[in-house]
């Protein structure tokens, strides 16, 4: 008995698919790079001492990083594998029935297709686990960046300089 194989995008198909996903990730790129990456250099020295929505934005920042992060990337596995791995676990066939694949892939059937399509599930579930361990690391580092935080320093570093002759303001 031979092997059956998945059908395959055509040569036009596959330039066109891979240059549309390369521009996408050169866009983002870009955005991250000369936009965001800027704006989070500015931002993150100041963090300790600056507050968004009342909560102090190295608190913000740390909760982004060890718990966004990983959610963040869950949700993306999500939303571009979850159509694929429903219908493959549906039909039992990995690929599932009118998916083309890039390359030469054989059609795997049963529980075999069972486990490749809950393969994103797995990672997920890891990132998902990751994000939980995360909010008790950034509460532990939230609490000792806000003890060691002396914003009131920076403050006074900051206030002009008064000669002897120069009165406060009053308020």
């Amino acid at each position: 008995m031979e092997p059956e194989f998945a059908p395959r995008y055509s040569p036009e198909e596959r330039r066109r698919r891979l240059l549309l996903h390369g521009v996408i990730c050169v866009l983002l790129f870009a955005a991250l790079y000369w936009w965001a990456l800027p704006r989070f250099r500015s931002f993150v020295p100041d963090a300790p001492c600056e507050a968004v929505f009342g909560v102090p934005a190295s608190t913000v920042l740390l909760y982004a990083a060890l718990v966004g992060a990983p959610i963040a990337g869950a949700i993306l596995l999500v939303v571009l594998t979850a159509r694929t791995s429903i219908h493959a676990i549906a039909t039992r066939r990995y690929p599932p029935p009118g998916h083309k694949v890039f390359g030469r892939v054989k059609v795997k059937r049963g529980w075999q297709a069972v486990a490749f399509a809950l393969m994103p599930a797995m990672v997920i579930t890891y990132l998902c686990v990751l994000s939980g361990q995360g909010i008790r690391t950034a509460a532990q580092m939230a609490r000792e960046i806000d003890r060691s935080a002396d914003c009131a320093a920076d403050r006074n570093k900051q206030a002009p300089q008064r000669g002897p002759h120069q009165q406060r303001p009053t308020r």
